[in-house]
């Protein structure tokens, strides 16, 4: 899908790396106006969660198999410039 994702060895959460050219407020908020899907920006939990966004996997597996589809279904644009 484009992701580049860290796997957890244990937790309910995954980080993906944004892509190149996207701060992970500028992705967060670019998946929810391309897709209806919300992420956490990393640069909410301190300086080195920038670069990431952290979905989560606590939402009942029929919302996370929607997400995915969406995500399957989308090519990631390039930024638009500030």
């Amino acid at each position: 899908m484009g992701l580049d994702v860290v796997i957890p060895k244990a937790g309910l959460y995954l980080w993906a790396r944004v892509p190149v050219g996207y701060t992970s407020a500028s992705f967060a908020a670019r998946l929810l106006e391309d897709t209806d899907i919300v992420v956490t920006p990393g640069s909410s939990y301190g300086d080195h969660g920038e670069g990431f966004v952290r979905l989560s996997l606590t939402t009942p597996d029929e919302m996370i198999e929607r997400g995915v589809e969406r995500l399957n279904g989308w090519s990631i644009p390039p930024p638009l410039s500030e």
